[in-house]
């Protein structure tokens, strides 16, 4: 008894985080809170000229109940996912803006963050060229500004600062988000450079390469 009592209680703690209505908890759930930075100044920093939208092979189909399809040029489907709301605005690359957070849109294969960290470009006075390739959602909840990356099929749920009415404006060295209602004192301006995003942008890279298993023909294959 005392055996099965022990097997019982590891099987639990091996078991996915659950809440307390028992079922799974959702990957956005599961995300810590970012630092943003609240900015006591009420001038708001004139929007930079957007840039060029980026294009390619990957078709990403968003609907307007949060369901996210990637397919790449021989239509087969890379991500299938879920958001955490309905889509209420998105951009594409560095801050595009999109007409509409419902549609089907076109992405490259070669995003700079497919060479991981390292082909982002770290000292430039405008960070949003290494953006180039992502898609940005923000929900109806605003609670979440999603974040997909088409070209590693991977994606991201970024946790916005309190308020309702979010204006997410990309500048060249931060992210910014203003809010059209608070609660009274609160601010509704925060902010949060791009290299403060770098640790969970990291996660949209590709995953490393694991070894192939070997055979007992082949127990250390090359390839």
């Amino acid at each position: 008894m005392r055996l099965g009592a022990l097997l019982l209680s590891l099987a639990a703690l091996a078991a996915p985080p659950l809440l307390a209505q028992g079922r799974l908890r959702l990957p956005w759930e599961r995300v810590a809170p970012l630092d943003w930075q609240a900015e006591s100044r009420n001038s708001v920093a004139s929007a930079p000229a957007p840039l060029p939208p980026s294009t390619g092979a990957l078709r990403v189909r968003l609907t307007g109940d949060g369901s996210l399809r990637v397919r790449d040029a021989r239509g087969v489907v890379r991500l299938q996912a879920g958001l955490p709301g309905r889509p209420l605005r998105a951009w594409r690359d560095g801050g595009v803006d999109l007409p509409s957070a419902v549609g089907e849109w076109a992405f490259p294969a070669d995003a700079p963050l497919t060479l991981g960290l390292g082909g982002l470009d770290w000292g430039a006075a405008d960070f949003r060229p290494s953006l180039r390739g992502l898609l940005w959602v923000l929900e109806d909840g605003e609670g979440f500004l999603s974040v997909v990356h088409p070209a590693t099929a991977r994606v991201i749920h970024l946790p916005l600062p309190p308020g309702r009415d979010l204006e997410v404006r990309f500048l060249p060295d931060r992210l910014e988000v203003v809010a059209g209602e608070v609660e009274k004192g609160a601010p509704r301006r925060w902010t949060l450079p791009w290299m403060g995003l770098l640790p969970r942008l990291a996660a949209l890279a590709p995953r490393p390469d694991t070894a192939k298993p070997g055979t007992a023909l082949a127990p250390f294959p090359r390839d």
